[in-house]
């Protein structure tokens, strides 16, 4: 008789707690928090140059294009989005993505960031990162149409730019797709990433 009751006792309890306890669903795959923030918009004409010439809306279709605005001289924000871009475009091959998209870094210091510099210090990051700059008027075009900012200080000699760090995503027809963090977890941002792509 007593087990008796010890058995219906545990079985009450036990029931008790299945409504106290409410069980945790796994998370199902497409429902993690998107890292990416959806933003379609037409980029105006430009004209930039890089160490292989011309630059501009042109050279940009037919791939996807991840592009940056920075400079050279930036002490620690451009060379960590840069390091960490290196990192995503492992994460990208290691997915298998048919085709990698384009790495654009342009820099919005002219006057400090010739194409020969830029060239070798976007390489120091990944061979296939592309530096391009140009006129102060083009580079305010470009960020405008991507919805970029910076501010250059007019200082004579070491001075810092200001500018966004976010990071954009354009499609084959050079058309903005969206913007994303490169300070995000690497290997969820290429899974994105990759179904954009696709």
């Amino acid at each position: 008789m007593h087990n008796k009751y010890a058995l219906l006792l545990t079985l009450l309890v036990g029931c008790g707690l299945g409504v106290l306890i409410p069980i945790t669903q796994p998370v199902q795959p497409g429902t993690a928090q998107a890292m990416i923030q959806k933003a379609e918009r037409t980029l105006a004409p430009f004209e930039l140059q890089s160490v292989n010439g011309q630059f501009d809306q042109h050279v940009l279709q037919e791939q996807w294009t991840i592009m940056m605005f920075g400079f050279t001289h930036c002490p620690d924000i451009c060379p960590t989005a840069l390091s960490r871009l290196a990192a995503l475009e492992t994460q990208l091959t290691a997915l298998s993505v048919p085709r990698q998209p384009r790495y654009v870094f342009v820099s919005v210091d002219p006057r400090r960031d010739s194409v020969t510099a830029l060239d070798t210090y976007v390489r120091h990051f990944s061979p296939s990162f592309i530096g391009v700059t140009g006129h102060p008027d083009q580079l305010k075009s470009l960020a405008q149409s991507t919805g970029a900012q910076f501010q250059v200080n007019n200082a004579p000699d070491n001075y810092l730019v200001a500018h966004s760090t976010m990071l954009f995503l354009l499609d084959p027809s050079a058309t903005l797709q969206g913007r994303f963090d490169i300070n995000q977890d690497l290997g969820e941002l290429a899974v994105q990433l990759k179904r954009f792509l696709n």
